[in-house]
């Protein structure tokens, strides 16, 4: 079992296994490109945007629903200015599939991103109980 029970583990693990460069594929097409990693924040560009989240906010939505099914839409509800490009102050919605992706590739996911990523049919994931 992975243990993500604190802050500091939970940036340990996510800044070993992402690294600069690293391509993700994103759900609904596109790519996301790792720009940037340090201890506070990770930085990657989405198409012709660059999108920068922090490791605490990532974090408090692991926490938040670990051990659940957690949908886009329960984490813009979550935290608004972190997950949804609409909200003021504004977040992006594109941190909902980096969030899913990180937590895949952390070991914290049971199976497989679900969903179509739209009003109806959001992206769903079952997060793991680290």
């Amino acid at each position: 079992m992975i243990d993500c029970s604190t802050p500091i583990k939970f940036i340990n693990i996510a800044n070993g296994i992402l690294s600069e460069g690293l391509i993700l594929d994103n759900p609904g097409g596109g790519t996301s490109k790792i720009e940037r990693i340090n201890r506070e924040k990770v930085t990657y560009r989405r198409g012709s945007s660059t999108i920068t989240v922090r490791w605490s906010d990532l974090y408090n939505a692991y926490k938040r629903f670990r051990g659940k099914l957690v949908s886009s839409t329960d984490l813009r509800k979550f935290a608004p200015a972190v997950f949804d490009s609409g909200a003021r102050p504004a977040g992006h919605s594109c941190n909902c599939t980096f969030f899913f992706h990180l937590m895949i590739k952390m070991g914290l996911a049971d199976g497989n991103l679900q969903g179509r990523g739209v009003a109806g049919d959001p992206f769903t994931l079952n997060l793991k109980d680290s």
